[in-house]
């Protein structure tokens, strides 16, 4: 019986060129939160699973890649998606949890990804974000049609119940403004719907 020969590896599936970017961008932002702008090619490609010459075929240099996850990092599309698949039909108070976790989540992510990147990238992507609506904004239509159904549970407008959502998700959320312990989300939007008293006379 001749000896066993151990199969070799198939060759990786052909990608779209857009397809591989949007994989290689993925796989840097993880490397980028930890790394920040330090990251390297060859971490990317090892996470990537692929060779460290197929990133430079897919971007110009390593600025461009972290240009390409900025840009990934500031889309709502993710968000938006997540919000549109709760419940129409679920409680005000359900609702609410589930929005702000969420927000919440978005978030940290955005201020921990730009944070990892530091000053000199900051200055970098300020005209390329300057034109950006305010944090959140994008989710209040969305937030707003999710709370109409609810409005006569509510002691303010909708339109004024998103904004105060939204400011106040965005702040607690920010580093140089929170509390030293991490924010509960469910805490947070208990809070926002009773309050911060336990009882008023």
């Amino acid at each position: 019986m001749s000896p066993s020969v151990s199969a070799r590896p198939g060759r990786a599936r052909p990608m779209a060129p857009e397809e591989r970017r949007a994989m290689i961008v993925s796989a840097s932002i993880p490397l980028i939160r930890e790394h920040g702008a330090e990251v390297t090619t060859r971490q990317i490609a090892q996470a990537a699973g692929i060779a460290e010459g197929t990133v430079f075929r897919a971007f110009a240099d390593k600025d461009a890649l972290i240009d390409a996850a900025v840009e990934a990092i500031m889309d709502p599309s993710e968000v938006l998606a997540a919000l549109a698949e709760i419940d129409p039909g679920a409680t005000l108070e359900s609702k609410v949890q589930q929005v702000v976790t969420l927000l919440h989540q978005r978030v940290l992510g955005v201020v921990t990804f730009m944070g990892a990147l530091g000053p000199r990238d900051h200055a970098r992507h300020r005209d390329s974000m300057s034109h950006r609506r305010p944090p959140l904004s994008e989710a209040s239509g969305v937030v707003a049609d999710l709370l109409e159904p609810h409005r006569d549970q509510l002691r303010i407008p909708v339109a004024t119940a998103v904004d105060y959502l939204r400011v106040v998700v965005f702040g607690v959320s920010m580093p140089f403004l929170r509390a030293e312990t991490d924010t509960d989300p469910v805490a947070l939007a208990d809070v926002i719907l009773r309050g911060i008293a336990a009882e008023l006379e």
